[in-house]
């Protein structure tokens, strides 16, 4: 990529600007603060950027608005990249402008979205943007030395080393190697979620397994009992079968005995009607006392079902306690994860609270390095204004002073002198001048024109010099007048004070700059009013945070502490929210056993239903039957039967003899048991079949769910899953031992390509340094250490000036090897080399020329001469906004 030229219009404070750029070669813009050269960097990345089209309200396009008059941001840029050249302009507004003029290969002319879009096609297919960003050195940024890594400097560093084409280091081979490689394992090593979600399917599938198979285990058994039920079924049936013929055998014997009582029929007629009427009022007890006794089976009965339920009950008691106690636990896990989340919150606040009270107290310390240093800077000002001489007025003072001594010197050897010797202690006048002798005291006076001595009240001398004398003190007095003169112009008494100011006025211009740059360093960018007003809102923000924080929990110490507390309340967070999860699981669960337990409950309720009813129907006939014919009525009736019956008793005493063989009383009784007997064994066998029923069609409801196809399904499932996860598995072990000895062998080839890189950084800083200048070049393309005379030192333990020009000559390697056809993107060295002395700045302005010939070098400076050096270098002097217009 090469740029030709770009042009500002109503851009920040930039009314109008246009700068054009050497196509290869090195390009220094010089200009004094806020006269846009950053801003030329800015405005192209804007304009290129694929986010900004023409009617963006993004913050940065808002931000580049002029504030001083109403206008919108216009940028265009003429640009070479690829095989194509081309002049893109755009002007954001809300009805913006976007212009696209394509003059190579071939002619085109787009507009708006069109044009934007076409751009970023190019873009995309000719420009490395990440290079571009690292050959950059932008204004304010770290020293952080660039890494190549993720550029085309690869690309370019194998054909320099000649292994282009099939081998280990390319690019797509490698990529995806590494991305099959972590989509199983972490950087680490360890086993990433997809191989531990396969383990877990395998797990779940194995749990499915385990729990149809219970559940088809149970059902066996509970066949296993109905088939014990059906044996029992049929020995009940045989038993009601041998009770039915006991019952018909010991009727038989009745019946006999009957028709011996009939023989004796005739003859005791009367007895045996009554005996007849005893024996149904007889007949008609036995009858009511079955009925009692049904009544009370069936009472028992339910009971005895009764008893059941009440039995199954702590089951279904034990179901809806623990449902009850899982939904207790779901509800307060659910609000101890809610109050965690809140927790979490605060303390989130509190750390950004705190964070910001540490940006308050910078951004206050900047602001007051700010005006301290304004204050220096006019204390330097008023100084310099104070002062205004210069090496030149020193210069002629000291010429002005060296002819005084010089004129001095010479009327002192070719002129009179006078002396005055005092003979005793008196006062003399010497040219006007009073002076003290004591005796012995001599006073010596040269004279140069002429001399008077007087001795007040005594004497009055006079003494004329010759000529020459008088030349000599006229040369004198004109040196004198000279030296007067420049004195009085430069505002001093003589030479040692007007070397004096002038030093304060180099110590004063000096303070000047350093405090211009500690408020350019200070305010970076931005105004005194901003950065206060920036600093007070900050400021007013962290003193409401207390107002505004509704929390009984203490604030933090400081920033770690906060940052400690958010970091625990994170990590309590996901526990809350796994107890929550827990808890949600083991509500479902308790409410699956639930609703089982009131299944089988309410089955016994129809049981129990169906036996109440039984009993309901008994006590009912015996009901009917007492109201008609109630007990205490029919044991009278019973009563006068046997009574009727002892009267005639004498008359069948014949019969009764002969009946007594027969006993047929035992017989009658044998035969009520044998009905007893039997009735019981119906309600046995109607009690077994009712079970069987219960049981089977609890078997019919579980038989329903098709478990047995569930099972076999899940085992499908199962052995799929464990497919699934040997396959897996296999599939991440081998992209681990690819990765391994992919990385092995590319660490190698990376080892082969590194060295035009290196040794291209060598050249140019062997122009900086010396023939011992050496660098180490790591796998991410990046210098790590320098050697030089001897000494080895990481890039971490250069000094600043060395880094930054370190960094700057690994710029120039790269640029110089991607870029030789054109192709790469330019160095950009934006006020850069300002920790560098004289002599190292000299030496880099010969780097940077030597590399200008392989490459587009830009340089954007606010110190005219920094870059002197750079032989080859095309300076372009980028006026104020104050002085630029349109050309």
């Amino acid at each position: 990529m090469r740029i030709h030229r770009i042009t500002l219009t109503n851009y920040r404070g930039v009314d109008y600007a246009k700068v054009t750029f050497d196509e290869s070669g090195v390009t220094v813009i010089e200009g004094d603060n806020e006269a846009g050269k950053t801003s030329l960097v800015e405005a192209l990345e804007l304009l290129l950027d694929q986010r900004f089209l023409d009617r963006s309200n993004h913050r940065r396009v808002t931000a580049v608005k002029p504030v001083h008059h109403d206008a919108d941001p216009e940028v265009e840029a003429e640009v070479s990249t690829g095989p194509y050249r081309f002049v893109f302009a755009k002007r954001w507004a809300r009805n913006g402008m976007t212009e696209l003029h394509i003059s190579a290969p071939q002619h085109e002319q787009l507009t708006g979205d069109e044009a934007h879009e076409r751009v970023q096609s190019i873009l995309s297919e000719t420009l490395d943007t990440e290079l571009l960003k690292a050959l950059q050195v932008r204004q304010g940024t770290d020293l952080a030395l660039p890494s190549f890594a993720e550029t085309n400097l690869g690309a370019a560093l194998d054909t320099a080393a000649g292994t282009v084409g099939g081998n280990d280091l390319h690019d797509g081979i490698w990529q995806a190697i590494a991305a099959e490689r972590d989509e199983y394992w972490t950087l680490t090593g360890k086993r990433k979620a997809v191989l531990t979600e396969s383990q877990q399917r395998v797990n779940d599938a194995e749990a499915d397994v385990a729990s149809l198979t219970q559940q088809i285990a149970e059902i066996e058994a509970d066949t296993e009992r109905t088939a014990r039920l059906a044996t029992d079924a049929k020995r009940l049936q045989e038993l009601l079968a041998r009770a039915e013929e006991a019952r018909d055998g010991c009727q038989q014997q009745v019946s006999a005995a009957e028709d011996v009582e009939e023989e004796f029929s005739r003859c005791e007629a009367e007895w045996r009607r009554l005996e007849t009427e005893a024996e149904r009022a007889q007949a008609e007890q036995q009858a009511r006392t079955d009925l009692v006794g049904e009544e009370e089976r069936c009472r028992l009965r339910t009971a005895e079902l009764a008893e059941q339920a009440e039995q199954a009950a702590p089951a279904l008691a034990a179901a809806l306690r623990h449902h009850k106690e899982a939904d207790a636990a779901y509800k307060a896990a659910q609000e101890c994860l809610e109050q965690t989340r809140k927790s979490s919150a605060l303390a989130d606040r509190d750390r950004e609270h705190l964070r910001q009270i540490i940006e308050a107290r910078q951004l206050g310390a900047r602001h007051k390095r700010v005006i301290a240093a304004q204050e220096q800077m006019d204390a330097a000002n008023a100084i310099l204004e104070a002062i205004h001489l210069d090496d030149d007025d020193i210069e002629r003072i000291d010429a002005a002073q060296r002819a005084v001594i010089q004129a001095q010197a010479a009327a002192n050897a070719g002129s009179a002198t006078v002396t005055a010797t005092g003979l005793s202690d008196l006062e003399v006048t010497i040219d006007g001048v009073t002076v003290l002798l004591n005796e012995g005291d001599e006073q010596v006076t040269d004279v140069v024109d002429s001399a008077e001595v007087v001795v007040p009240g005594s004497l009055k001398i006079t003494v004329t010099a010759g000529n020459e004398s008088r030349q000599l003190g006229s040369e004198l007095a004109e040196a004198e007048a000279e030296l007067r003169a420049l004195c009085d112009q430069a505002g001093v008494a003589h030479l040692a004070e007007a070397r004096e100011a002038l030093a304060r006025r180099h110590t004063a211009s000096r303070e000047r700059d350093h405090a211009r740059h500690d408020i350019e360093r200070d305010l970076d960018d931005l105004t005194v009013d901003v950065l206060a007003n920036k600093a007070s809102r900050l400021a007013a923000r962290v003193a409401a945070y207390s107002d505004e924080r509704e929390s009984d929990v203490p604030l933090p110490s400081d920033l770690d502490s906060a940052t400690r507390a958010a970091l625990d309340l994170r990590d309590e967070f996901e526990e809350r929210r796994l107890s929550f999860e827990s808890a949600d699981g083991l509500l479902k669960s308790a409410q699956t056993a639930l609703n089982g337990e009131q299944v089988a409950h309410a089955a016994l309720g129809a049981t129990i239903d169906a036996a109440v009813n039984a009993a309901a129907d008994a006590q009912l006939k015996l009901e009917t039957a007492r109201a008609q014919l109630p007990d205490a009525v029919l044991g009278e009736r019973v009563t006068g039967a046997r009574g009727a019956s002892h009267e005639a008793r004498t008359t069948r005493d014949a019969a009764r003899a002969r009946l007594d063989d027969v006993d047929i009383a035992s017989l009658r009784r044998r035969l009520t048991n044998a009905d007893q007997k039997l009735n019981r064994a119906r309600a046995e066998l109607s009690q077994n079949n009712e079970n069987m029923r219960t049981l089977q069609i609890s078997l019919d409801l579980r038989g329903e769910k098709g478990l047995t196809a569930q099972l076999d399904a899940a085992c499908s499932n199962r052995d799929r899953c464990l497919a699934q996860d040997r396959s897996l598995r296999e599939r991440a072990e081998a992209a681990k031992l690819l990765y391994e000895v992919f990385e092995h062998r590319r660490t190698e080839a990376r080892q082969r390509y590194i060295a035009p890189f290196k040794q291209r950084i060598e050249q140019y800083g062997r122009i900086v340094y010396d023939t011992s200048f050496e660098v180490d070049v790591d796998d991410a393309l990046a210098v790590s250490r320098r050697t030089l005379g001897g000494v080895t030192l990481a890039v971490g333990q250069l000094s600043t000036g060395a880094q930054e020009q370190l960094g700057i000559i690994a710029r120039l390697a790269c640029a110089s090897i991607v870029s030789p056809d054109g192709s790469g993107a330019p160095v950009i060295l934006d006020d850069a080399l300002g920790w560098s002395d004289p002599a190292r700045l000299e030496r880099m302005g010969a780097a940077i020329s030597s590399a200008g010939n392989h490459c587009q070098v830009i340089i954007l400076t606010c110190t005219p001469g920094r870059y002197a050096h750079v032989g080859n270098a095309t300076v372009v002097n980028l006026p104020t906004s104050s002085q630029s217009e349109r050309s």
